[in-house]
């Protein structure tokens, strides 16, 4: 694959994350078959986690360590990163309120 195909990719997938249209779990299942064309075996040797955890991963079976996930993205040159997606925090009593309506 061409550097410039695998950057279009990883870039796609980045995008698809910011935009919640795909979950970790397809994220890393595209970074190991649009990527690198690896079965499961060999994505999870790469990556020194379990065949299993790998599997589990990519279905969203689990909630995996972020030492896992840290693992799993960094073949595709991602790093795992935190995001405000707020704009506005609620007052305890708004919280409380919007709570109580949703019981």
């Amino acid at each position: 694959m061409s550097q410039l195909n695998h950057t279009d990719l990883i870039q796609d997938i980045t995008d698809k994350l910011n935009r919640a249209e795909i979950t970790l779990g397809q994220a890393v299942h595209a970074i190991r078959t649009r990527l690198y064309q690896l079965t499961q075996a060999d994505y999870a040797r790469l990556c020194k986690v379990s065949e299993k955890t790998l599997r589990e991963v990519e279905k969203g079976n689990t909630d995996p360590r972020l030492s896992i996930v840290e693992r799993l993205l960094r073949p595709g040159g991602m790093a795992l990163a935190a995001r405000v997606i707020t704009n506005r925090v609620q007052t305890m009593s708004e919280r409380v309120q919007a709570n109580s309506q949703n019981s």
